[in-house]
Order: structure tokens, then sequence, then C-alpha cells
């Protein structure tokens, strides 16, 4: 086995490169004390909600739950997660498993989509032209893993993670299946992109360029063979796909036009305006990559495109579909464009071959070659680590960035609203105001001559910051049950619109915060709940905590409804 390993050095290097960026993910995850944000909170939360009905053997209430319940995302991550804490439990650290998995899939992926492009279609037989060098198995990869955002998306429960490593599989898959002569490997293709499709919505945004041109490619060919596997592997695809699609297809509508109406509040740029049209382009190069990658991939690109044109027409799509797909879309956000990295990644080193000496050059010349062979891959293995710890274990007020009068772009910085972050000791207080409500309500039940009430209580939570929010409190009603997949311990209202304050009447707690005078962003619904407390008497104040703000504090109020 030991010996096996040796001839396949890469697997080595690779096995490698997983070991130390899981554990550094690992210990990040250990150590941060604050929440989640929004997203990856409801993600866990969906996830807790699916293990609670397998743990307790409820598949009817599964089936309901996946099939006919209002959900606005595909539910693979969700369902894996779900797999995972009934195996291990449920908590921060393993509600990140899928992340893990999805690296390890990300560097196969990689990997293999190099190794079946950029094989040195030049050489005289079938075995070196199938034998791609070390480091074009390894050096992708590394990158793909490496690039900043993904390196910080490691350690967050965001479904942008696992839809990279989707799509990177999908397009090996696709890659590998080639003219779709072969049934086995079109079928293949079919089978992830299915899977890819339950991953998120998104995951089709990268392939409608692709899948025209193995479409165009295919039926160019007039091959009857090809077609058929053609047309299966699309079968194959939707139904897998539309296992949940057909019942939720108003739900993914749904979800799609509160995009476009977060693209009004938010007021982003108006489509095809400068600004929409190159944020994502602005967003590869800067905060996703950072410069030094940048620069390695406009290098690599204009390399292919004199040299390896031919071979890298996929990947030429594959970025082009995922940037002019999105940059249609109203609403902006750097997250949605991350699966084009690892086209990204194999292009920048789209040159290595180039470097590997032939037999008719003199052996000064060859071990010239081999020496600035060795020193730009040592140079940018360097550079990967040095992001990747960057994007985890950033020193506190450093960074680096170039001002241009438009727009400002990353070399080595922190840059998207504060999730790259070293690990903070900041909780927010969030897991002892769940502690702490559920006491004080149990107190409450036991004094009161009421009859008692086996439901959780129902809080109303109207502050709504990165990590004190709807979706912290409800998934930390779920993570700190005592006994395992028990029901959530609190029952949370969203109160974050105007519209929303109505639900206080449901209420038996709200939470808000103080300090609006002197806060940064404040909500109008947090004023008129601030102003709706001052002036009722039945809002009785019953604890307070503290929050990493200015002379501010989380407050939570009993709502007495038996003083109306």
């Amino acid at each position: 086995m030991i010996a096996k390993l040796w001839r396949r050095p890469e697997r080595l290097l690779l096995g490698l490169v997983f070991i130390i960026l899981s554990a550094s993910t690992i210990v990040w995850t250990l150590r941060d004390r604050t929440p989640p944000p929004w997203d990856p909170s409801d993600h866990l939360r969906y996830a807790y909600d699916y293990y609670r009905l397998l743990a307790h053997a409820d598949f009817a209430g599964f089936a309901r739950e996946v099939f006919t319940a209002k959900h606005y995302y595909a539910p693979f991550v969700h369902l894996v997660s779900a797999l995972v804490f009934l195996i291990t439990g449920a908590s921060r650290l393993t509600g990140i498993a899928v992340n893990l998995l999805s690296l390890a899939a990300l560097m196969w992926g990689t990997t293999s989509i190099a190794r079946l492009i950029y094989a040195d279609s030049a050489a005289n037989n079938e075995r070196s032209r199938t034998a791609p060098s070390l480091w074009l198995s390894v050096l992708p990869a590394l990158i793909a893993a490496c690039y900043h955002f993904n390196a910080w998306l490691m350690h967050d429960a965001f479904l942008d993670y696992p839809l990279i490593a989707a799509v990177t599989v999908s397009f090996a898959f696709l890659i590998r299946a080639g003219d779709f002569a072969d049934r086995r490997k079109a079928l293949a293709f079919g089978i992830a992109a299915g899977v890819g499709m339950l991953v998120k919505q998104t995951f089709a945004f990268f392939f409608v360029l692709p899948a025209l041109y193995a479409l165009l490619r295919v039926l160019w060919k007039r091959d009857r063979r090809a077609t058929v596997n053609l047309a299966l592997a699309a079968v194959v695809l939707i139904l897998i796909a539309g296992l949940w699609y057909v019942p939720h297809l108003r739900d993914v509508i749904a979800i799609y036009r509160e995009n476009q109406q977060a693209a009004v509040n938010e007021n982003e740029a108006p489509l095809f305006n400068f600004d929409s049209n190159f944020f994502y382009i602005h967003a590869l190069l800067s905060m996703q990559m950072q410069l030094p990658f940048a620069l390695l991939f406009a290098g690599g690109l204009v390399y292919s495109l004199v040299r390896r044109r031919n071979q890298s027409v996929l990947l030429y799509l594959w970025l082009l579909s995922g940037l002019v797909s999105f940059a249609l879309v109203a609403n902006k956000d750097v997250r949605y464009t991350v699966p084009v990295l690892p086209a990204a990644a194999v292009l920048s080193v789209s040159w290595l071959r180039a470097l590997t000496p032939v037999e008719r050059v003199t052996a000064g010349k060859r071990k010239a070659v081999s020496a600035l062979k060795l020193v730009l891959v040592a140079a940018i293995t360097v550079w990967c680590f040095v992001s990747f710890f960057n994007a985890q274990w950033p020193r506190p007020g450093f960074g680096k960035t170039i001002d241009t009068p438009r727009y400002r772009w990353m070399v080595f910085a922190r840059n998207y609203y504060g999730f790259d972050h070293r690990p903070l000791d900041d909780d927010w207080s969030v897991p002892e105001i769940v502690r702490t409500l559920v006491d004080l309500n149990r107190v409450h039940n036991e004094e009161s001559t009421a009859a008692y009430s086996s439901a959780p209580p129902v809080l109303g939570v109207v502050v709504n910051l990165p990590y004190l929010n709807p979706s912290s409190v409800a998934l930390y009603s779920r993570l700190l049950t005592n006994q395992r997949a028990g029901a959530p311990l609190i029952d949370v209202r969203w109160v974050i619109d105007p519209p929303m304050i109505e639900r206080l009447q449901e209420c038996d707690y709200v939470l808000v915060r103080t300090g609006l005078d002197e806060a940064d962003w404040v909500a109008k619904v947090e004023r008129d709940v601030e102003q709706l407390i001052h002036r009722d008497p039945r809002f009785m104040q019953v604890a307070k905590f503290p929050v990493p703000l200015k002379n501010a504090e989380a407050i939570l109020y009993r709502f007495e409804k038996s003083q109306r």
C-alpha cells in the first residue's frame, strides 16, 4: 500500500494539503465563539430539523419536511449535515463537516480537470499523454482551495462552499464524458449534475454555456449513440433534480423574487451599466482571488489563449457562464460566483507543461528550465498557504489594498463584511440569552396560576445584526437542548420589518438592543418597537446581556398578555 502511494506522490501531497487545511479549519471553529451569521445559522437549523426527525424515526414527518414543507433552498447539503449529526451529534463543528467533505471533492475535481485537459498532447505515446506532471496534478487543487474567499468560506456553513465542490466535480465528469460516446461516463455526468442541482439552485448558472456547447458539439457530429447518451444524461439530471424542484417550484420562484426586491432595497446598480457588468469581474480578481493570484490567473489565461486554446474551451465557458449569468441578476453578492474559481485555478497553471524540458535540448538548458519551474512552483505554493492562513488567521489591523479612483483592489487584506476574521471571543450572549429565557419561562410557569403549557416560549427577535439575529437565536435554541435531537427550546419569530410588529402579540418574550442613537445602522422597526415598549406597560424587562457594541446591551422583555 505504501509503495503504491509512493508511486503516486501527488496523492500524498494532496492528502497532506487536505490534512493541513482541514486541521486549520477545525481549530478555527473550535476557538471561535461568534454565532454563525444569518445564512449559515439557517442552513444548520434546517439540517438539525431533518436530523431530529431521522433520529426519532419519524419518516413520515421527514418526508413531509423534505417534500411539502416550505423551503427556499435545495436540501442536499442539509441532508448530508443531518446524517453527520446522526453519527456525531449536532454542533458548530459537525455543522461544517460537509465543508471538509467538499474540500476533498473540490481538490479531486480540480486535479482531475487539470490532468484531463492539459495532458501533453504532443507526447509520442499514449502513456506519456495521460501521465501529466506532478505539479499539474497538485498545484491547481492547492490554488483553488487557498484562494482567500474559499479559505474563509470553509469555516462557515454557507451553501457556497459545497456548491464550489459540486460544480467542480460535475465539470470533471462533463470533461470525462467528452463526446458522450461512452454511456457510463454520460450517465455519471447526469447523476453528478442532478445532485449538483440539489445543492443550490444557482448550480445551473455555471452550465448554461458549457451545456449549450456540449449539445451543439454532439449534434454537429451526428453520432446517434452520442445523441442518445446525452439525452439519457439529461433525463437522469431532470429526474434527480425534479424530486425536490417539482414540489418546491413556488418556493424557488419566491426566493428569486425576494432577491430581486433585495436589489432594490440595497440600491444595487441598474442592470447593463458598467458597475453592474463589471461587478463580478472585479470581485473575481480582487475579493475572491486577491491581486497576486489575479496576476497569475491573467498570465495563465493569456498563455492558454495562445497555446492551449482548444483544450481550454470548457474552462472559458465555465467562467463566462457564471460571470455573465449573475451579471444579469439584479441582486449582487460576491459569494454567488465563487464556483468559477476552480476554472481560474486550472487556467492559472496552464503553462506548467511548457516548462517540462524535452530530450532534444542540451543538459544545461534542461537544468535551467527545471530550476525555473521549481522556483515558480515553490513561490506559488508558499503564497497559497499565505493566502489561506491570512483568510483564517489574519493579524489584527494588517492588510494591503490598492485604491484607484473607481475600485479598491485587494492584495492582502480582509474584505467580506468582516466574516474572514480570526477566531473571536465575542459570543454576543446568544447562548446565555437562550438559557436565561428557558429558565425564566420555567420559573414563570411554576409561579403562574394558569394551566401549564409544554409548548416552548415564543420569542420575538427584533435585533437583526450579523451575529445577533433571529436565525442565530433559533439555531442555539436547538444546539443547547439537553437531550439528543431534542425539540427547539424556543419558538423564534422574526420581527425585522415594520409589518412584522403585529407578531409581538403572539410572543411571550421580546429581544431588542439598546444604544440605537449611537449605532451605525438601525432598522426602522427597531425604533418603532423601542417606542412601543416605552409606552406599553405590558412589556417588562426581565434580563439584559452584554454585546460587543458601544454603550449597548441586548434586553429581554416579557410580554404580559394577561394585562390586555
